[in-house]
């Protein structure tokens, strides 16, 4: 008797790759003419940009992105929460979970150089490992409770949660987007909607580790400006290298200030200049990421102003790859950590 080949054995379909690049591919398609109409659309009322979700309509913020080339995670724009309240349910926690659950590496950007469970190294251009404690200033954070602003990849994140802290990030998300430093030749809505691709990829890093971690660590996602009214109070409250990056740094510090108990942990990049001299200088590189180099005078100045006045000042060195450029020479970064007490 001939043997029979079945159908199923002749021909087994697509593979799982072969399905995720499908999948990409029709996502930079959408992404591609999503971002061609919107440009065609787009009309700014007074020639200005906006600073949130002005830049597009509330039709085309329920479709017009996907965040990241994988189709996963947050849609940005997107609606929040009304007034991005209840992000700390443990149901709302567990459907962003649900919606991060089959990201992959491929799926991710590492900004920090983390181990996985399985002790695979994923490199990142900051690698803060063993030297944690040196970049938090030393605090012992044990037994808090901790807001982190701008967690990245969760560098920070886990070590704090390691060491005993009960941890909640906060990052943009839904109709926020991170502050860009406009550029006159560049389109204002192509550098935000490249900047949120960026950052949707260190998220889907954030939720992998979580994942792989299975961490208790909380995040919300919104504006830094009008943090949600809900987060509660906190012990401590971190910056870990973010004030460079937004455009107002000091009411970011000022909305951290009305939720934290005790004390304000800030890491900076030390540059060239006196650290005891108060100057703040304006976009200091062609990054349109960096808004301002900050002296650490200046810090300390903002963190007494909000009633910060106990201050502790210290520097460390640290691993980072220039430009981000994994396949160049490492470098060593000079940080600056101010830690503020509240007068008791």
């Amino acid at each position: 008797m001939p043997s029979v080949t079945t159908a199923n054995s002749q021909h087994s379909g697509p593979s799982a790759n072969d399905w995720r690049r499908i999948r990409r591919t029709a996502l930079r398609q959408i992404r591609s003419a999503s971002l061609a109409w919107s440009r065609r659309n787009y009309r700014p009322s007074d020639g200005s940009v906006g600073t949130h979700d002005t830049l597009v309509g509330a039709e085309l913020r329920r479709w017009c992105y996907r965040t990241g080339v994988t189709g996963k995670g947050l849609w940005w724009p997107a609606f929040p929460p009304d007034q991005y309240l209840g992000q700390l349910d443990q149901s709302f926690q567990e459907n962003l979970q649900s919606q991060w659950r089959d990201i992959d590496l491929d799926d991710c950007y590492f900004y920090h150089s983390s181990e996985l469970s399985d002790g695979v190294v994923v490199p990142g251009p900051w690698d803060l490992r063993g030297r944690e404690h040196l970049y938090l200033g030393e605090a012992d954070i044990s037994g808090e409770r901790v807001l982190e602003l701008g967690p990245a990849s969760g560098g920070l994140t886990f070590y704090m949660e390691d060491e005993g802290a009960e941890v909640v990030s906060f990052d943009v998300g839904f109709d926020v987007c991170a502050d860009v430093l406009p550029r006159p030749d560049v389109d204002p809505l192509i550098q935000k909607h490249d900047q949120m691709d960026n950052i949707s990829r260190m998220q889907n890093s954030w939720w992998l580790l979580h994942r792989d971690r299975k961490s208790m660590a909380k995040i919300a996602y919104g504006n830094i400006y009008a943090l949600p009214g809900d987060l509660g109070m906190f012990d401590t409250s971190v910056f870990g290298a973010i004030l460079l990056h937004l455009r107002d740094p000091f009411a970011a510090l000022q909305q951290a200030a009305r939720r934290t108990r005790r004390r304000i942990i800030v890491t900076e990049p030390v540059h060239d200049g006196p650290t005891d001299e108060n100057h703040m200088r304006f976009a200091p590189s062609e990054n349109e990421n960096g808004w301002w180099t900050l002296s650490p005078e200046t810090i300390r100045l903002m963190l007494r102003h909000l009633g910060f006045d106990e201050l502790r000042t210290t520097f460390s060195e640290h691993t980072y790859y220039p430009d981000h450029d994994l396949a160049g020479t490492p470098a060593s970064q000079r940080m600056v950590t101010i830690v503020g007490w509240r007068d008791s």
